[in-house]
């Protein structure tokens, strides 16, 4: 119980966006490895009820540069949210040049849908979140 504590306390969660009734928080995590994701994950929903009851709990993208290895690990999942990861990932993680990151954004689904415009709420709560943890700078996008 005290590392999941540990862990979870070391996120930088950005304010929650709020868009008609949806609503949108990113959070960001240092890691060191891929094999370190499904634990955080599983982490945030079991410690988090707000987050365990979200409509997408974490949408995720990340970038590491493993010790010993010349060449950068990326990724990203959706869980729902078609498009999101690899938009995070390109539009955050990459354009911004970070590595040993897992970004997660959950969103809560207000039940209207809101188009594209959800791409530009999911990655704005992720940049907030790495400006409130200090990685990145300004307004950066």
């Amino acid at each position: 119980m005290r590392a999941s504590f540990l862990r979870l306390n070391s996120f930088s969660p950005s304010a929650i966006l709020t868009h008609g009734k949806s609503r949108f928080q990113g959070r960001f995590k240092k890691i060191a490895s891929e094999d370190e994701i499904p634990a955080i994950l599983n982490d945030l929903v079991m410690t988090n009820k707000a987050v365990s009851r979200a409509s997408h709990p974490h949408i995720i993208a990340w970038r590491i540069h493993e010790d010993g290895n010349s060449s950068i690990v990326q990724g990203f999942k959706d869980h729902g949210e078609k498009g999101a990861g690899m938009r995070l990932l390109d539009h955050v993680l990459v354009k911004n040049d970070l590595r040993n990151v897992l970004v997660i954004v959950t969103r809560w689904y207000g039940g209207s849908p809101i188009g594209s415009s959800r791409f530009r709420y999911i990655n704005n709560s992720a940049l907030e979140s790495l400006r409130l943890g200090g990685l990145i700078r300004g307004n950066k996008r």
